[in-house]
């Protein structure tokens, strides 16, 4: 067992969540759904991060994590520090394109609503910017869109945008 920069921060980020967590425990029950709601998956995914970093038999059983690099950081090799003061042009590049990604996000919510524009964008960022499969991009933009409707229309009944085209359509 190692414990790195990452895993001290992974660390830093679980004791953190977790402490949300327990302060939350005093709010009333539908005050306190929205942070269990993000507590709860975010411990569970720094746990296993943490187990990743620190265990090497779990990170070899757990290494085709690593296959996906849907925003091109490439953690897999260490960065050399350059001489140069300035980032590339493909820093600026990537940094463009992710926040035109992120623009176009914002967009098609205010255009088209939530529930809208998140499959739409799924589809066009999973199959475009990250070339997966249609099986894969179809699975995950399934599983988003239904834990959006649940957890945000059924559970906490609350209003989500529902876009400017179907206002103007009296929709």
């Amino acid at each position: 067992m190692k414990l790195t920069d990452r895993t001290l921060f992974t660390l830093g980020v679980f004791v953190l969540v977790l402490v949300f967590l327990v302060l939350s425990l005093d709010y009333q029950p539908r005050a306190r759904l929205v942070p269990f709601i993000i507590a709860v998956p975010t411990l569970l995914l720094t746990l296993l991060q943490l187990l990743i970093d620190m265990i090497p038999a779990v990170a070899r059983r757990l290494s085709f994590f690593q296959e996906y690099d849907l925003f091109g950081i490439e953690t897999g090799r260490a960065v050399e520090p350059s001489g140069e003061s300035r980032p590339s042009s493909t820093v600026y590049r990537r940094e463009f394109s992710f926040a035109a990604w992120l623009l176009l996000l914002m967009a098609l919510i205010y255009f088209l609503g939530y529930l809208v524009a998140i499959p739409l964008f799924l589809i066009l960022f999973m199959r475009l910017r990250s070339s997966e499969s249609w099986l894969m991009t179809l699975s995950i933009t399934a599983a988003t869109w239904a834990f959006v409707y649940v957890v945000f229309i059924v559970v906490m009944g609350a209003p989500l945008h529902s876009g400017v085209v179907w206002k103007v359509m009296g929709l």
